[in-house]
């Protein structure tokens, strides 16, 4: 068992309510902070395992941000660009993919690898 340490809370109105309805906060997690008008189609599923090894091609193409928390993380954004774009297999969301469409995604990031570092 993991020890917490309490924290003060900072915020205005009630830390229960704001406790209950994070929405701000995951937005902005969410977002990065950046004010997107068309919607992020790089959102994924962190128990599907098919989202994980997309993940795992983004960070081996370097397609990655820096984050304060977590050091390097892939970019999200940029593969919603890539997802939005004319070279992607599949043009859908990814959580909207189907386990072949995913194939397919995964296949295209393979392939971009392979060209990278040959």
């Amino acid at each position: 068992m993991t020890r917490t340490k309490p924290q003060v809370y900072t915020g205005t109105g009630s830390a229960v309510d704001n406790y209950q309805n994070p929405q701000k906060q995951l937005q902005t997690i969410v977002h990065g902070g950046r004010s997107h008008s068309k919607s992020n189609w790089g959102l994924f599923d962190k128990e599907n395992k098919q989202h994980r090894t997309i993940l795992s091609l983004l960070r081996t193409l370097q397609w990655v941000v820096k984050s304060e928390k977590w050091g390097e993380v892939p970019d999200i954004y940029r593969l919603s660009d890539f997802l939005k774009s004319d070279k992607s297999p599949i043009n859908k969301p990814l959580n909207d993919m189907e386990p072949t469409e995913l194939s397919k995604l995964i296949s295209c990031l393979q392939s971009i690898t392979t060209k990278k570092y040959k």
